[in-house]
């Protein structure tokens, strides 16, 4: 990923690196500038802009983070869109969540750009209670550590989740 403070003429395409305010004009970090964003950035005196742009082997934010969920998703478990590089995954009922702590650590080295963040093994988890979350630090990572991550999630499950059941019961006394 290449960051650069970059003429406006150029920026079309590229991810805005900071939000940016000037008037009227209000446009987030990590908005794809198009055509008309930058006909607006002209229009308010804007000269440069501080962007990124994403290299061959970059996979972006969303689509990264999408792919790593969607290898921890367990029955029992949800796991959310994308959304600003997060992917987080929610109980469906109230059980207990497994984690394999040494997986996640190992998925967590690989490279400081993705972070995996779970509640801890044998949580009691409530419905709709987040139970883990995936974050792409920057707005893209690149392949190789991606691929890494992936492999680690592939080994075996990292996530499982166990519902409570209804169980009958009786005391019998004498």
């Amino acid at each position: 990923m290449i960051f650069a403070d970059l003429p406006i003429e150029a920026c079309a395409g590229a991810i805005l690196a900071h939000s940016l305010r000037n008037g009227d004009l209000s446009f987030k970090k990590g908005r794809v500038l198009s055509a008309a964003d930058i006909e607006a950035l002209k229009q308010s005196g804007r000269r440069t802009v501080t962007v990124a742009r994403l290299e061959p082997d970059d996979i972006g934010e969303d689509a990264a983070a999408a792919a790593l969920g969607v290898l921890l998703a367990a029955d029992g478990l949800r796991v959310e869109a994308p959304f600003t590089g997060r992917v987080n995954i929610y109980a469906r009922a109230r059980g207990i969540l497994r984690v394999d702590a040494a997986q996640v650590d190992a998925i967590n080295e690989v490279d400081e750009a993705v972070t995996l963040a779970t509640l801890a093994d044998y949580a009691t988890v409530e419905p709709d209670q987040m139970a883990a979350t995936v974050k792409i630090i920057p707005f893209a990572v690149k392949r190789a550590q991606l691929d890494a991550c992936l492999a680690i999630a592939r080994q075996k499950p990292l996530l499982s989740f166990h519902p409570f059941q209804p169980r009958k019961v009786a005391l019998i006394q004498t």
